[in-house]
């Protein structure tokens, strides 16, 4: 699969933003020298199993995103939690290793239910495929990951594409669908999804990976 141009013609899109940069030139290589910048958290509630994505920024970085976003579209504005809040229960060991001091959780969304049923197959394969235990954001209980870039990446894309859906063979066909792609075509969607100047980003990927249902 080969990344498309942007549907709406916008040039731009599919650049990441000059203070997001996400190390396109060699995926996977974070710019916080090695630090994780995505992390998944597990949390029961009384609808079940939730499991949250967080993306994780220096505070001021954090918030000149959501200033921009706001610019754009009045309704694309951030949740942003400090980082302690959200996890200073964790056992995951680089809840330690690193200081998180001035940095936020930036919260991509949260899924459950169907949605979270028609993702876990995907979030399987890309913990493992990194060789993260599977079983800490699949079992029961309470349980964060902290996930390498490229990964985090990936699921955003599936995170943000599956809530709208309602229909569970949509829902699957789009999980399969992200994770066909490669690292280079995440990286693509996941810049012109997160866009102000492409809107219409999500929307698009939906599409390509859902028209044949």
């Amino acid at each position: 699969m080969t990344p498309q141009p942007t549907v709406d013609g916008d040039a731009d899109a599919a650049k990441p933003l000059p203070q997001d940069n996400l190390g396109t030139g060699h995926f996977g290589s974070s710019v916080y020298g090695g630090r994780p910048t995505f992390a998944l958290t597990r949390r029961d509630g009384p609808d079940g199993a939730r499991l949250t994505l967080y993306e994780l920024l220096p505070a001021e970085q954090a918030a000149a995103r959501r200033e921009r976003l706001e610019r754009g579209t009045a309704s694309s504005g951030l949740v942003l939690e400090p980082f302690g809040e959200v996890f200073d229960e964790s056992a995951d060991p680089d809840a330690d290793r690193w200081s998180w001091e001035d940095w936020t959780a930036v919260k991509v969304t949260r899924l459950s239910e169907s949605r979270l049923r028609a993702i876990l197959p995907l979030v399987r394969e890309a913990l493992d495929g990194a060789d993260l235990d599977e079983e800490l954001a699949t079992s029961a209980g309470r349980a964060d990951v902290f996930l390498p870039e490229t990964v985090g990446v990936r699921l955003a894309l599936a995170f943000l594409g599956v809530k709208p859906i309602q229909r569970v063979d949509r829902m699957r066909a789009f999980c399969r669908g992200i994770a066909r792609m490669s690292d280079e075509e995440c990286y693509y969607w996941h810049a012109k999804c997160r866009s102000p100047s492409s809107p219409n980003g999500e929307k698009a990927l939906r599409t390509m990976l859902t028209t044949h249902i």
